[in-house]
Formats: C-alpha cells, sequence, structure tokens
C-alpha cells in the first residue's frame, strides 16, 4: 500500500528487568482445572506459567499503565490467547535486546512486544505468523521541515539499539549520523532535548508520541517485515502452534479487529492479510480494508 495514502488515514492511538506481574488467567467457560493440570501440556520456563519477557515503554504494543501493570496491543493479543488456553502469563520489564537475549538464554518463553520478526531474529528465536505490519517513520520535533530521507543526511538520527529501524536506517538513510539508545524513553528524550534531529520508530510507536509529545512525522514508509511474537527457539512448538491458532480465533470471532480499533486507526496491511488471510473477510468492506494499490 502507499504510505502516501496512509499519511493522512494514519493516527493510532526499558529499562533493566524489574517489574514482575503475575495475572491469573482462566478459560472461558468456567473451568476449575488448576495451574499445573492446565499447563503441564507445555515445557515452560517455569512450571504452571508462561514467563514473558515485555517492555514498559513501547506504545502501543506494549506499556505500564498507571498502576503497574502491563497493558498495550500485543499485551491484550497475548493476555486474551492465554485466557483461552486456560494458562497463566508473568510478565517481566526489559529492553528490547534483554527480550531477545532472554530467550535465547532460556529465561523467558516468549517475547510479548512489538518485535519485527526479521530473518536474522529468526536464526535465534521462533517466531508466530505476524499478528502486525505496520510502517517506519522518521520523527522530528514538531517545528522541523524534513520531509524527505535525503534531508537527514549528515544529521544526527537516533534508533533504539538492535531494533529493526538500525537496518532501516543503514540502508534508506546511509548518509545520517546513527545514533544509537537503549530504549524508546531515551530516545524520545534526545530528540526533545536536541541531542538528535530524528529519531527513527516503528509506525505505531510513532504515531502514539505524536499524540503525546511535540513531535511529528517527517517521512513514513512501509515496514518490510511484520511484529510477531517471538518464542524459545528450544522450546514447545505446541505452545507456539496454540497461540498462533488462538489469534487465528480471535480473528474469526471479531475480537482480533475490537482490539486493534482500541490502538489503531490505519487500515490493516496488505501484507498481514496475506500472512492472515481470515482477515480479509472481517475488513472487508470498512475503513480497515488495505487501500488499493
Amino acid at each position: 500500500m502507499h504510505s502516501t495514502l496512509h499519511s493522512t488515514l494514519r493516527r493510532s492511538l526499558l529499562a533493566g528487568a524489574a517489574a514482575t506481574m503475575l495475572l491469573p488467567l482462566t478459560a472461558c467457560g468456567g473451568g476449575s482445572s488448576s495451574a499445573n493440570a492446565s499447563t503441564a501440556k507445555y515445557k515452560l520456563v517455569q512450571n504452571g506459567v508462561i514467563t514473558a519477557g515485555t517492555q514498559a515503554e513501547q506504545p502501543p504494543f506494549a506499556m505500564t499503565d498507571a498502576s503497574g501493570n502491563p497493558t498495550g496491543f500485543a499485551v491484550d493479543l497475548m493476555n486474551e490467547a492465554a485466557k483461552r488456553l486456560d494458562v497463566k502469563v508473568q510478565y517481566k520489564t526489559t529492553s528490547l535486546p534483554g527480550i531477545l537475549a532472554g530467550l535465547s538464554a532460556g529465561q523467558y518463553d516468549i517475547g510479548v512486544a512489538g518485535v519485527g520478526a526479521t530473518p536474522e531474529r529468526a536464526k535465534q528465536v521462533s517466531f508466530t505468523t505476524p499478528y502486525y505490519w505496520g510502517f517506519t517513520s522518521v520523527v522530528t520535533k514538531k517545528s522541523g521541515k524534513e520531509t524527505h530521507l535525503s534531508d537527514f543526511d549528515g544529521k544526527r538520527v537516533g534508533v533504539v539499539s538492535g531494533a529493526v529501524q538500525e537496518a532501516f536506517i543503514a540502508k534508506k538513510m546511509p548518509k545520517a549520523k546513527l545514533v544509537k539508545f537503549k530504549d524508546q524513553t531515551a530516545l524520545i528524550s534526545q530528540l526533545l532535548s536536541g541531542g538528535v534531529e530524528a529519531i527513527v520508530l516503528g509506525g505505531a510507536d510513532a504515531d502514539a508520541y505524536v499524540k503525546k509529545q511535540p513531535v511529528r512525522i517527517a517521512v513514513e514508509q512501509d515496514s518490510l517485515q511484520g511484529s510477531a511474537f517471538p518464542l524459545r527457539m528450544n522450546g514447545d512448538p505446541k505452545l507456539l502452534k496454540d497461540i498462533d491458532a488462538q489469534i487465528d480465533a480471535m480473528i474469526d470471532d471479531g475480537t482480533y479487529v475490537k482490539l486493534y480499533k482500541k490502538y489503531f486507526r490505519d487500515p490493516i496491511a496488505a501484507d498481514l492479510i496475506k500472512k492472515r488471510p481470515h482477515l480479509a473477510k472481517q475488513v472487508a468492506g470498512t475503513d480497515l480494508a488495505p487501500a488499493k494499490k
């Protein structure tokens, strides 16, 4: 889809491992099975609970609310899938690199955030089918005048270290001066203070900051890959298969679209519908249908 079409359509609504939140999620229908019985079918880091690495500041995918609880689109999807599977989820906040490293080290069963499913990362973790497909945005202060990628030649452009947007800068903005930060909190802070002249984010993340900070989207382009849930490479393949199946079930019964509308206003990407074809029926004839090329 053309990013120029979406620029007028779109505007959507970590620190070290610290906070841990155990959410008791039980299946619809009032089953009385114990946690151990309900999760015995999966090989997990901790017996009876799915351990999930997440982020505290990656809107709208993974955030910490005023009460300290994890929330966001990825978290809502995971919680709903877990409820339907009659399992519990324990969230541990970390950074994006921390999620990926923690999965490789066997500390987490799954990463619950907006994680780009790149071929390089697929060598280290197993990915579900993408649950979201978005855009890449170059963000400046609201007073900025840049409108093209070439406008950032020679300028300091920030990115979260290890994020897929790092490769975007290398490929699409080779003459920019790349500056890496540990998380999005530091990234947005440096943009506002003048430490960098632009930052590169996923489109949905950028939209969330535009709503609450004096920043603007200068350039927007389609993402090269979707966002998916990463799981341990040596984890239980049945868990991955079951989570994917529950996301498809949410698509079929309308739950997915309801959650999507909670966080996004832009049409669902045609690339995502190719991966999750049942979405086509759900969005046909609505404002969430992909724009025609």
